[in-house]
């Protein structure tokens, strides 16, 4: 039997993460709870870099297929949280993390981080969304990102209203506390871009999701009239199947292809940057570019707006309820290729925008004060499962 144990006020909790260990989120909310006071477990499917001040755990026989490392994943996992014995185990994201929180056994809350991708693909996969569903009901609260998102879980899969509660992480305090000492001067030297060019960042990782071929499409429309513009893509982290990465690769083939007219503008970084790296380079760069026609409340987006460029996003409802909550960006309409081509040609960035999205930032989407929220409903959760 799992006993839930009394908690002094102010206690530190022992809080399980089911995520992927190579994630910068989980490595950046890992931090931040470890940063507090609570022990933090990661509990990741595939291998990922150590986190200081963290126990990360990964699930046996990684080199074995999925149907034998399956059955001993469930087993490990129980034993797991019986020797853990965690207040909370907190789920991010439901594709992987959500199979295997089903194997989860009864004692510690679960509360659950749904991204905007996984219900997208469940809607084309009724595999995936029995997943999800039967992931969701069994959680004690679901913390979606976007009000879009709150309203398909309560709709879609039937889960109470009440256990639902739109929480973003916002932007991590250590990014806050750094943000006025980066130099943008040694930032773009030390990635080789030229001192005077207008830096556009492509802020989301090359890939069909995030529609990087219209982004190198508008870009090599805008530069033939503005030849100060640089273009600056990101590959990020390979995905672990072969399948996904055989596509995966055949896409950064064809972004490498599409930029070749232009390639003396564009730097394609072709290892995977940390969250510290990124962020330097969004305080580094003049226009951020995240034009996905789907999309969350994109963590990525709330640090651009931090750092400081102009943000050019697509028309979309998470980004339409960050500009209505206080954030100043440009939301372009489709045809996306050609409206981008067109701000590209006349849009630089002001200290005006720079001082309202900081502001924004600062008393909306604070990390310390996020992080404050979640530990309320943690410890809320903690006394009454």
């Amino acid at each position: 039997m799992y006993r839930v144990r009394t908690l002094a006020n102010g206690e530190r909790l022992t809080i399980v993460l089911l995520a992927s260990a190579s994630s910068v989120h989980t490595h950046g909310w890992a931090t931040a709870l470890n940063r507090v006071g609570h022990r933090v477990v990661v509990v990741s499917w595939q291998p990922g870099p150590r986190i200081p001040g963290v126990d990360l755990r990964i699930a046996p026989a990684v080199d074995a297929r999925p149907a034998r490392r399956a059955p001993m994943a469930v087993f490990w996992l129980r034993k797991l949280i019986r020797d853990v014995h965690p207040d909370v185990v907190h789920i991010l994201s439901l594709g992987t993390y959500g199979l295997l929180s089903l194997a989860l056994p009864k004692g510690p809350a679960r509360v659950l981080n749904p991204y905007g991708g996984e219900l997208r693909a469940a809607r084309r996969s009724p595999a995936r969304a029995a997943v999800l569903r039967l992931a969701l009901r069994r959680g004690d609260m679901v913390l979606p990102v976007s009000e879009e998102l709150r309203a398909e879980i309560v709709t879609r899969y039937a889960i109470p209203a009440e256990r639902v509660q739109v929480l973003s992480w916002g932007v991590a305090e250590d990014l806050i506390a750094a943000q006025p000492l980066i130099s943008p001067k040694a930032v773009r030297s030390s990635f080789g871009i030229p001192h005077d060019a207008t830096i556009v960042l492509s802020v989301r990782t090359i890939s069909a999701t995030y529609r990087t071929l219209d982004i190198v499409s508008a870009f090599a429309q805008a530069v033939a009239d503005r030849p100060d513009l640089f273009l600056v893509l990101l590959v990020g982290a390979r995905v672990d199947r072969e399948s996904a990465l055989r596509d995966q690769e055949a896409y950064f083939d064809r972004v490498r292809e599409a930029a070749r007219p232009v390639a003396d503008r564009v730097l394609i970084i072709e290892r995977t940057l940390s969250r510290e790296q990124t962020f330097d380079l969004m305080c580094a760069s003049d226009i951020v570019v995240s034009i996905p026609p789907e999309d969350q409340h994109s963590f990525s987006v709330l640090e651009a707006a931090l750092a400081g460029p102009r943000i050019l996003l697509s028309n979309i409802p998470p980004n339409q309820q960050m500009t209505s909550d206080g954030m100043t960006a440009d939301l372009l309409g489709e045809p996306i290729a050609r409206t981008l081509a067109q701000k590209l040609r006349e849009v630089s960035v002001d200290e005006l925008t720079q001082r309202r999205n900081r502001d924004y930032i600062l008393s909306r989407e604070h990390g310390g004060k996020k992080l404050a929220e979640h530990e309320q409903i943690f410890r809320w959760l903690s006394r009454y499962t």
